[in-house]
């Protein structure tokens, strides 16, 4: 039962509409929004028949509507100008919610369009501002002399810098720009003198009607070339100019060449520093460790021995167990022999290092078989007692001709107990054996 029938008393029967309801509806359309119309219209004189303009019909689309919120009330299409008194039911005061906007059936195939409100809302809120960029900053002049160009660098300090760098990197940065070609035009002489030097120094004598005579003039002359590579500032040729200063005996010269050398950086000149400082008469043992640690540091195998030994025996600086078989541990795997050993000493006795036979066994053999002529000797003793009595005279042999005098014993007494025929082959695998080459950083 519809609510505009709950208050007739026989909801069958047709209801008679007064002239109050229709004054009501009339102040309910002109005030509602959910109605068709907006505005009450007047009547025209001769109206066309049309069904959608008969009220009837008008109402019935109207109070269908599932969101209307007043149950539907009949009027009669006569509209007349009687007067209009408010519905209570519809008083603004009296709701208790917001009237719902107009909106199709569900499943409609109307479209649904938005108010003229709302779309400017939309289009409002879609539309984003776009920040304008900030205008580009004038590009600021590099001062001259702030690295910003390599042609800036002062001449000195790219000279000082490559000083101690080899021959193919002072090559490469020469080809950087044409300032630093310029300024490494002495260096590229250098490095030619020294090369020639070199040559002179460890390549074939010079003819002369003695072969020592020779020898001394070929010498004489790579010292010259170490000499004049020096002074262009090369201080590979300090290194190798100090190195036969000091074989000639000239040490205050030579340490002043490796001086010269060490303070541009090379490790090598560090290096041979520390050891002049140590074979000083006396000797300076803490200016000798302040030498061999940056060269260490940079590498170098021998300094890195040296240093080892020195913390093993207190040289110079605190004796330190543990730093000295790391500094062989370096050097050892650098490719210096005599570190070989004393990291197998380490691991053999358990100083520095956790005890380890497996790992001594592994480096007494690498430095045996680089020559090292103890570890020769203690392999041999070895394999002795495993009984490869071949292998043991070899090896016995091997560190008696490498200058080893408790071998010569052991070998002679290894002579009596093999026959001719294995001695002779003992003797033939000692000709043929050759010391594992390794590549030594300097």
């Amino acid at each position: 039962m519809s609510v505009a029938a709950m208050g007739r008393k026989n909801p069958t029967q047709p209801t008679k509409t007064c002239h109050c309801q229709r004054a009501q509806l009339s102040a309910r359309i002109e005030t509602d929004p959910t109605c068709i119309h907006t505005t009450a219209q007047p009547k025209p004189a001769n109206p066309t028949p049309n069904p959608l303009t008969s009220l009837p019909t008008v109402l019935l689309l109207v109070h269908t509507h599932p969101l209307y919120p007043v149950p539907p009330q009949p009027l009669s299409p006569e509209r007349g100008a009687a007067q209009r008194v408010p519905n209570p039911l519809m008083d603004a005061a009296s709701r208790t919610w917001p009237p719902p906007n107009p909106s199709p059936a569900p499943f409609s195939s109307r479209l649904r369009v938005s108010s003229d409100s709302h779309r400017r809302r939309r289009r409002r809120h879609s539309k984003k501002s776009k920040p304008e960029p900030p205008p580009p900053a004038p590009p600021k002049s590099a001062p001259v002399g702030s690295g910003s160009d390599f042609a800036d660098l002062p001449q000195e300090l790219l000279h000082r810098a490559l000083s101690a760098s080899s021959t193919a990197d002072v090559s490469a940065a020469s080809r950087a720009c044409r300032a630093w070609r310029d300024a490494l035009q002495p260096l590229r002489e250098a490095a030619a003198l020294h090369a020639h030097g070199r040559r002179l120094k460890h390549g074939p004598a010079v003819p002369a009607p003695c072969g020592v005579e020779g020898r001394d003039v070929a010498r004489r002359s790579a010292l010259g070339m170490f000499q004049r590579a020096a002074r262009l500032g090369s201080a590979a040729a300090m290194v190798d100019a100090g190195l036969l200063c000091w074989e000639e005996g000239q040490r205050e010269e030579a340490m002043g060449y490796y001086q010269r050398a060490a303070e541009l950086g090379h490790p090598v000149g560090m290096c041979n520093l520390g050891v002049s400082y140590l074979e000083a008469d006396p000797p300076e043992a803490e200016e000798a460790v302040r030498w061999f640690y940056p060269a260490a540091s940079a590498g170098n195998v021998r300094a890195q021995y040296n240093l080892g030994l020195c913390l093993q025996n207190g040289k110079g600086i605190k004796r330190n167990q543990r730093e000295a078989a790391k500094w062989y541990l370096r050097a050892a795997e650098g490719g210096n022999v005599r570190a070989m050993y004393n990291v197998s000493l380490c691991y053999c006795l358990g100083e520095g290092f956790t005890q380890d036979h497996v790992r001594a066994k592994k480096w007494l053999q690498l430095a045996a078989d680089c020559g090292h002529k103890k570890a020769l000797y203690e392999c041999g003793l070895k394999l002795c007692a495993a009984g490869d009595k071949i292998r043991s005279f070899m090896y016995l042999e091997l560190a008696t001709r490498r200058g080893e005098a408790a071998a010569s014993h052991m070998r002679d007494v290894m002579l009596e107990s093999l026959s001719p025929m294995n001695t002779q082959l003992a003797l033939s695998e000692a000709d043929k054996w050759r010391p594992k080459a390794l590549y030594t950083r300097r």
